[in-house]
Parts: structure tokens; sequence; C-alpha cells
């Protein structure tokens, strides 16, 4: 019967390469170790690191054709290179022990010195686990890390969906697609645009007053969102509450250990007219949530608008929570998470 080990028996710990010395990973059957994928390639802004090499046909390639195809078309004019995180062929996620980690790593910062990029983009978990030691790429796409090599290039680092993975769930592409030009736009185009956010706390009972004057018949829609001492509406309390309208933002404490308003009934009251006002537009996110704690106070917000609703009809296969709103239409105001 023929075998497979026999075949690849004499690529066994083929790899001659010093910095691989102790990976157990020249132990598995492989057509070639260690293919140093870095030394052809030349400076460029843009990296995309896939998890590890392709082999075919004597060919290894960071991506597959398919893989390739998706960048392609995703990056419209932007100039990039490809290299793999891992530089043996075919190596799985679970493959990879700590310290081979360890042992690859040294070549995937030889990689980022040889091309020098401004912008780095690892496609799926293990390239992420490799390169910025971190795991969860659901969470982590479309964020922003520092990356310093030992040899002091800095860059930064923008995980993403891999494309296998968008190919196999075409409703991540417009994430895919939508991280890669934020990142783009933000660290290599420079496009940073940030908006100079400050708000005001309300500590004394007349500066609510005069809130409450100002907007409790106006006709601007107003933003609000609460913070609370747990998820249980009927037990747990509001202890602060944020209310913006145009580019001004109030806080007020609440039913929080250190406010003024503490126990003032008072305060709920201004609160009432302010969201009760049945002139205007009160926007929340997940607002079934928001509601249920303020109607317990005896607050009934009229005209209510959920950001969250309305980004499912705009495009239902997109995630909803808060996070990822902020990623997808504020980029530039995301800092390293």
């Amino acid at each position: 019967m023929f075998n497979l080990e026999d075949l690849y028996a004499d690529h066994k710990l083929s790899s001659d390469n010093s910095l691989c010395t102790g990976c157990s990973i020249l132990n598995k059957s492989k057509p070639v170790h260690a293919l140093l994928d870095y030394e052809k390639l030349s400076e460029c802004d843009v990296l995309f690191l896939s998890d590890s090499l392709k082999y075919k046909y004597g060919k290894a390639s960071p991506f597959s054709k398919s893989d390739m195809q998706l960048l392609k078309d995703s990056t419209s004019d932007i100039e990039f290179v490809c290299a793999a995180s891992v530089k043996c062929p075919s190596v799985k996620e679970a493959d990879m022990t700590p310290d081979n980690m360890k042992i690859c790593r040294q070549h995937l910062e030889a990689t980022i010195d040889k091309v020098k990029p401004k912008l780095v983009f690892v496609c799926g978990n293990l390239a992420m686990k490799m390169l910025i030691r971190k795991s969860g790429i659901t969470n982590k796409r479309g964020k922003s890390y520092e990356f310093t090599t030992g040899m002091d290039h800095t860059c930064m680092v923008c995980p993403i969906y891999h494309p296998f993975s968008v190919i196999k769930e075409p409703r991540h592409k417009y994430l895919f697609e939508t991280d890669i030009k934020n990142a783009y736009e933000k660290y290599v185009l420079e496009k940073i645009d940030r908006t100079s956010f400050t708000y005001e706390t309300l500590l004394e009972i007349d500066e609510v007053e005069e809130l409450a004057a100002s907007l409790k018949d106006t006709e601007e829609t107003i933003a609000a969102d609460i913070e609370t001492t747990g998820l249980n509406f009927r037990t747990d309390k509001i202890q602060t509450i944020a209310i913006s309208s145009g580019d001004q933002t109030w806080v007020i404490p609440l039913d929080h250990k250190d406010s003024p308003h503490k126990k003032s009934v008072r305060v709920w009251r201004l609160l009432k007219q302010i969201l009760e006002n049945s002139k205007n537009k009160k926007v929340f996110h997940n607002a079934k949530f928001d509601l249920k704690f303020l109607m317990n106070y005896g607050i009934h917000p009229k005209n209510v608008y959920d950001t969250k609703v309305m980004h499912h009809l705009v495009n239902e296969n997109l995630p909803k929570g808060l996070m990822d709103l902020v990623k997808l239409y504020f980029a530039t105001e995301l800092e390293d998470l």
C-alpha cells in the first residue's frame, strides 16, 4: 500500500534554518519546511498576513487563488504584499504550541522588518495570535494595535476576517471591505478627522433644571444612554444618564454612590420632562434595555428610535453591537483597545 509518510520522509526535519530549532512542526510530514516567503518581498506600506503557507504543485503562496482574487477585488487601488505568519505549509492553529509560536515569530518579525509596512492586516485568528498574541477574531476585527519589532520598526496592526472565511460566509464581506478601507485611510493615507468631544457633568440641581428648561419643549433630536448597576431592571439601579443634543453632551449621576442627586426626587421629575417631550425624537441603542429601567422610575420616553433596530433595517447581516457600529461608522474615533 502506498504510504504518504514514506513519500515525505526525506522532508522531515528538512529545514536547516537555525531559527527553527526546536519547532515540533519539523517532525510533521510536509513537502517542505520553513519556506522564507519574505526573502523576495520589497518594502510596501500594506502587508496582508495569512495563517500558514499554501503549497500546491511545487509552489508556495500565503493565500489560495480564490483568496487572492477576493483581496484584489476588495482593495481597489491599494498596493500591498502578502506573506504567511507561519512559514511551514498547511499548519493548523492547534499545531502551534506556545513554543512553536515563539520560534516562528522570529521569521514573522523578519518579514515585517523586510517589508517595513505602515499597516499590517492579520487575516484570521492564527495570524492575529502569531503577531499580536491575541485571540477572538470576531471581537477584535476592525480594531487597531501598535506593534514594534526587535529592529524597532513600528507599524499598526488591524485584525480582519480571513478571505477564506469571507468566501464561505458572504455576509462577512461588507465588514471585511470596510475594515480594510477604514484602517488604510487612517494609518496610510492619514485621513484622521477626530471630533472634539466634550461633556459636562451636572452635579447641581439648578444645572439639571436649566437643562430641562432648554430640552422639555425642543424639537431637536436628542440621544440618551444609561449606565446601570446590573441587568435586572427590577432590582438594579440607574447610576448615570447621558443626554446629547447637537454637539453638546451632559452626564447626570443618579443612583450612584457618590451622586449628590441620589436621594433627589426632583431630578427624576426633570428627566421625565426631558424624555417625555412629544415634540422631538429620542435615540437609544438597544432601547428596550434602557426603557425598562426608565419606566421603573416612572419615566416613559416619547418618540423613541433605536439605532440597533435601524441598523438591522440597513443590513440585517451585519453585527449590531454598539462597538461594531463605532468601528463601521466612526473608525477614526477608535483608539487601540
